[in-house]
Parts: structure tokens; C-alpha cells; sequence
């Protein structure tokens, strides 16, 4: 699974980060990462929405690595992508501040 590991390094993740989003440990990444055990099935699909790729690129039947809103094709504003795409690098509580903060703005000029 070194994908994991190129995708997690290329988005500047470290194994303790990953491994709290998914509720595992760092050995468990590191493990992965390393071939000595294979994710299981919930797993996977939490570290590809986590590192915002499909479970096909990690799984390498893919080669394209490119965050999911891009796969689709169906995000035009270049903005709103990037926005979107941040959104999902996020955990929850920064998920939550991030709505808050976004109707504060929105709320401000009404």
C-alpha cells in the first residue's frame, strides 16, 4: 500500500494524523503502509475519503491519484473546488467551525 504512503506524504499527513481520522493507530497506518497488513474494507474507504482519492487508486487500479471532485469532472468553479477539496482534508470539529464560519460571513452583510 506504499500509495497510501505517497498520497498521505503528498498532502502532508503524518501516520498519527491518518490513523485519528480512521480510528486506528500509527502502527496500523505504518503497517499498511508497509504491506505487513491490508486494510480492511471500512478502512479503505475512510482513507480514500480522507486523502480525497478513490479506493481504486489506493487498491492500484487506477492511476490516477486525483482528489475525487476532479475525477468527476462536475465542479467548474475553480474556487468552489478548492474549497471543497480542503473541506475534505478537514476533521470533523474543523468541519464544524468551517460551517459556522461560513454563515457568519454569510449572515454579516444581511
Amino acid at each position: 500500500m506504499n500509495r497510501i504512503k505517497h498520497l498521505r506524504q503528498k498532502r502532508k499527513i503524518t501516520q498519527v494524523r491518518l490513523g485519528t481520522e480512521i480510528e486506528v493507530s500509527q502502527e496500523t497506518i505504518s503497517a499498511y503502509e508497509s504491506g505487513k497488513v491490508e486494510p480492511k474494507i471500512e478502512n479503505l474507504i475512510k482513507m480514500a475519503d480522507y486523502l480525497n482519492t478513490s479506493t481504486d487508486y489506493l487498491l492500484g487500479r487506477i492511476e490516477n491519484d486525483a482528489p475525487l471532485i476532479d475525477v468527476t469532472n462536475k465542479i467548474a468553479d475553480e474556487q468552489l473546488n478548492e474549497l471543497l477539496n480542503n473541506y475534505c482534508l478537514l476533521n470533523n470539529l474543523q468541519r464544524k467551525d468551517l460551517i459556522w464560519y461560513s454563515e457568519a460571513i454569510r449572515k454579516k452583510d444581511l
